[in-house]
């Protein structure tokens, strides 16, 4: 599920679907389960952490990583206003 629309959302809704992903994969839901092993089917041992979450949703988003889609992402309102012709700082 690659998609150039991981940069309309905020990091903080990325951070929910990670950390709902994470609770998926602890209660053992074979559809997260099978979701992990997509993105890392050399995993040896199933322990599955938030980093792992992370990392399966930023793949899913077509990133090759949380950090490279930590930094597509605008950190504030501020920060996607600022390429808005009228918008002036104070």
């Amino acid at each position: 599920m690659t998609s150039s629309s991981s940069t309309k959302q905020n990091l903080e809704q990325l951070e929910r679907e990670a950390r709902d992903l994470l609770h998926a994969l602890q209660q053992r839901d074979p559809a997260a389960v099978q979701r992990y092993f997509s993105f890392d089917p050399s995993a040896g041992s199933f322990q599955p952490g938030l980093a792992d979450a992370r990392y399966i949703v930023a793949r899913q988003h077509g990133f090759k990583s949380w950090q490279a889609l930590k930094q597509s992402v605008p950190r504030s309102a501020e920060q996607s206003l600022s390429g808005l012709p009228w918008y002036f700082p104070a």
